[in-house]
């Protein structure tokens, strides 16, 4: 489930990313990489049980946009890319079913923009059927004292 996310938000992302002249990477960012592009990292994923065999997981992610360093508005290209980000994320496609984003925020730090955002999901665990008991017959009566 982990690599499906992922993979849906780089399909997201190239659906309104310019592909002549941003990348994204997802495995870590090469030396040398060429801005503008995009980086997707998996910052925590965390599971709760609820009833019976069901948990909730949920998986956090922060989506790095490197602005174009020659860019004399890279300020304002960040923070256009945030509004195309809240837009974008809310929802993506997984095994073809759609997945809300939540808890979505972003900041820019040392000129990078973060943008985050969590995809909670539910799963159902099979586990082995609990043998049933057989009959068990109880006899019983008054002691005369």
């Amino acid at each position: 489930m982990i690599n499906e996310i992922r993979k849906a938000i780089e399909r997201k992302i190239n659906s309104f990313r310019d592909k002549a002249t941003t990348k994204i990477y997802s495995e870590g960012i090469e030396q040398n990489f060429k801005e503008p592009c995009f980086y997707v990292k998996e910052l925590r994923t965390n599971q709760n049980r609820e009833l019976g065999n069901r948990y909730k997981r949920g998986h956090l992610y922060d989506i790095h946009y490197f602005p174009n360093p020659n860019s004399s508005t890279k300020n304002a290209d960040m923070r256009e890319m945030a509004e195309i980000l809240y837009d974008q994320m809310e929802y993506i496609e997984v095994e073809g079913r759609p997945l809300m984003g939540l808890d979505m925020s972003h900041e820019i730090i040392e000129g990078i923009l973060h943008f985050f955002v969590r995809y909670p999901v539910h799963l159902y665990k099979e586990t082995e059927p609990i043998p049933v008991m057989e009959n068990l017959e109880q006899q019983g009566g008054l002691k005369n004292g």
